[in-house]
């Protein structure tokens, strides 16, 4: 089994007395914009479309970007060869795409384990000072 974030094991009670990682990393905010490395049409229409929505519910932050280019890669890749009919090729791509989503936590199964926290209002520095 994967080890779980710590907010997560909090949540839960900590069913395994465990102890507490109290120095877990908590990566900064991902910003909106889609990446220049992203030139596929339809993978920035995916990135539009889907991580305005995971950022409002802080499913993600600037640690998850490479996972969601990937993903949304991913898709612009199965989306073509689906269109085009080469189901063997599609099939593995699909196979791809699932590995991404499940990370990001976009199944059904792979979501009902997140513990989405979602981001701050205000400055960080706000914490600093």
């Amino acid at each position: 089994m994967r080890p779980q974030p710590t907010a997560l094991r909090v949540m839960r009670g900590n069913p395994g007395k465990r102890a507490l990682n109290a120095r877990e990393p908590h990566p900064g905010p991902l910003p909106e914009e889609c990446p220049d490395v992203l030139t596929d049409k339809a993978a920035r229409a995916e990135w539009a479309r889907l991580v305005p929505h995971l950022i409002a519910i802080g499913m993600v932050t600037l640690a998850d970007r490479a996972v969601l280019v990937g993903y949304c890669a991913a898709w612009a890749q199965w989306l073509r060869l689906y269109e085009n009919e080469d189901v063997d090729k599609a099939h593995k791509a699909f196979s791809h795409l699932v590995r991404a989503a499940v990370e990001l936590g976009l199944t059904p199964s792979s979501r009902s384990k997140v513990h989405a926290t979602p981001p701050r209002k205000g400055s960080s520095w706000a914490d600093v000072l």
